[in-house]
């Protein structure tokens, strides 16, 4: 059965996930951070592209306050591999993660392996559905935009969790979706649920499957 897939982003007011020059920390308020945590301590995945692997070597780590009382239940890693090469050396591979590639790596970590039809990608679909089987039932999706894009276009998100920081970044860094928007009858209909302040940031709830 296909997880469920929730896709996580923080941004600027004007839909920026960060600068040209790849800055973006911290876009967020601590508060939306933190509740960014507790989001992934409920998933039993997180996964992300290559790119961002390389760009940004994260960790996808639930990080809460000990005092907090909090669960500290850690999901599994998950990375999508293009055609490009990924860092062995990455933090992700020594937490066993699980690499979804269009053919055979040779990489730590566990390797499902879902081409598409042109065998240069990954088939998403298949993807998950292979992730689904290993007892996956929810996978957060945190970037980047590329990636986001596919999902959106293979109608692969369940739901988003928006994270709008307090700061208008005037012009175009790394949008939320790779690609152009060419007209109006591109865009998907959601629907919007809860809105909430936290600090000086917004979270918008988005149900993408109505």
């Amino acid at each position: 059965m296909r997880p469920t897939v929730i896709m996580k982003a923080a941004m600027t007011l004007d839909g920026q996930l960060a600068a040209a020059d790849g800055t973006s920390q911290w876009i967020s308020s601590p508060e939306a951070r933190r509740d960014a945590h507790r989001l992934r301590a409920r998933v039993d995945a997180v996964i992300v592209g290559a790119g961002t692997v390389r760009a940004d070597d994260p960790r996808l780590t639930v990080r809460l306050p000990a005092e907090s009382g909090e669960g500290v239940a850690q999901p599994i890693p998950v990375i999508v591999a293009g055609s490009g090469p990924l860092p062995t050396g990455a933090q992700l591979f020594r937490r066993d993660a699980v690499v979804l590639a269009p053919r055979e790596l040779d990489l730590p970590g566990r390797l499902i392996v879902a081409p598409d039809s042109t065998g240069d990608r990954v088939d998403l679909a298949n993807g998950l559905d292979r992730l689904g089987s290993l007892g996956i039932a929810t996978i957060m999706l945190e970037g980047g935009a590329s990636l986001f894009r596919s999902f959106l276009d293979g109608g692969l998100i369940d739901r988003a969790v928006l994270y709008y920081g307090p700061l208008l970044a005037g012009g175009v860094g790394a949008p939320l979706f790779a690609g152009r928007w060419e007209t109006l009858a591109e865009g998907r209909a959601v629907h919007i649920g809860e809105v909430h302040r936290l600090g000086r940031s917004m979270r918008v709830d988005i149900d993408l499957a109505y």
